[in-house]
């Protein structure tokens, strides 16, 4: 996913995770960073790209270059199973079903 889709995956959704479940904590940088980071990592393995360190140079890459809108994501509220189900996700699509 470009950077730019990935931005605006952050911010709407967990905007729409608001009115999905309403209740919640605020996210911290590491929530947020855990969303970011398990987006790229199913999206990798969707392009059949396993190498971990592969992984983390993309991760370190998208987290530089969307730092702004991470700092965006912080505060927003987020649930427990909101959090699971990403953890779960297999795909981008799972992942953006966890944020309605």
């Amino acid at each position: 996913m470009p950077p730019r889709s990935i931005a605006a995956w952050l911010v709407c959704g967990t905007i729409c995770a608001v009115g999905a479940f309403g209740c919640g904590h605020k996210a911290s940088e590491n929530d947020c960073e855990f969303i970011l980071n398990r987006n790229v990592e199913v999206q990798m393995k969707a392009m059949h790209i396993t190498d971990p360190v592969a992984i983390d140079k993309r991760k370190q890459e998208i987290q530089s270059s969307l730092k702004a809108e991470l700092a965006g994501c912080v505060g927003k509220r987020i649930t427990d199973a909101m959090m699971a189900c990403v953890a779960r996700a297999q795909s981008a699509e799972d992942i953006d079903g966890c944020m309605r």
